[in-house]
């Protein structure tokens, strides 16, 4: 497959609603599947798009579906025009917050599984994450207490030098979700990002239970 096939791939893949496996992918370009799937896995492996799970067709083993990563172009004057809008690292923070969860919205359904119902809130992160280009490297639960570490790739650029803003990103974003996933699961949980020890674009995600929902049960 020429470079110019690769970017038919590429653009399939974008222009798909859902994401597409490597029959579908390989059915449009008519080419074999085993190129498609080549093809699609040096995609994932440049870091271009992420293999999701999909439920299987009929009887058989679940399927691998492609998505492209959105990663949002940040360059030097976006992150001086983002420096400006707050004058504390606080005040940027919590204003990346209400981004995040502007985000988190156009990719997420609203539906409300009901007030007696709660969703696992690390599926719904791990959802959300992966559909927008981060990477799961550990997670941790212990006692309703959820630690997730993550690659903030897509947002690289912000945690290097307005680190306050991509974990404010990151907050928003996974307070939104809790919210859209239950009307009473983000009053369950309060969400914390911080720095991984170490790590140049690591975030450490908390999902920790609050006192009043850990004291109702």
């Amino acid at each position: 497959m020429s470079p110019r096939q690769r970017d038919r791939v590429r653009s399939l893949i974008a222009d798909a609603d859902t994401p597409i496996d490597a029959q579908t992918v390989a059915a449009a370009l008519s080419v074999h599947v085993t190129t498609a799937r080549f093809h699609l896995n040096n995609l994932v492996e440049e870091g271009s798009a992420v293999a999701v799970g999909l439920p299987p067709v009929g009887v058989g083993r679940p399927r691998v579906g492609y998505r492209l990563v959105v990663a949002p172009p940040i360059d030097d004057l976006m992150l001086m025009l983002i420096a400006r809008l707050g004058a504390t690292p606080e005040e940027r923070e919590e204003l990346a917050a209400e981004v995040g969860h502007a985000w988190a919205a156009k990719h997420l359904p609203t539906t409300d599984l009901g007030p007696d119902v709660l969703p696992d809130p690390v599926v719904l992160a791990e959802t959300i994450l992966t559909r927008l280009g981060f990477r799961i490297t550990d997670v941790v639960s212990a006692f309703g207490q959820h630690e997730i570490s993550l690659c903030g790739c897509p947002l690289e650029e912000l945690e290097k030098d307005l680190p306050e803003v991509a974990r404010g990103v990151v907050r928003g974003l996974l307070e939104a979700t809790l919210a859209a996933g239950s009307a009473t699961l983000s009053s369950h949980y309060a969400v914390q990002v911080r720095p991984a020890p170490g790590g140049a674009c690591e975030l450490r995600l908390n999902l920790s239970q609050v006192a009043e929902a850990s004291s109702s049960h």
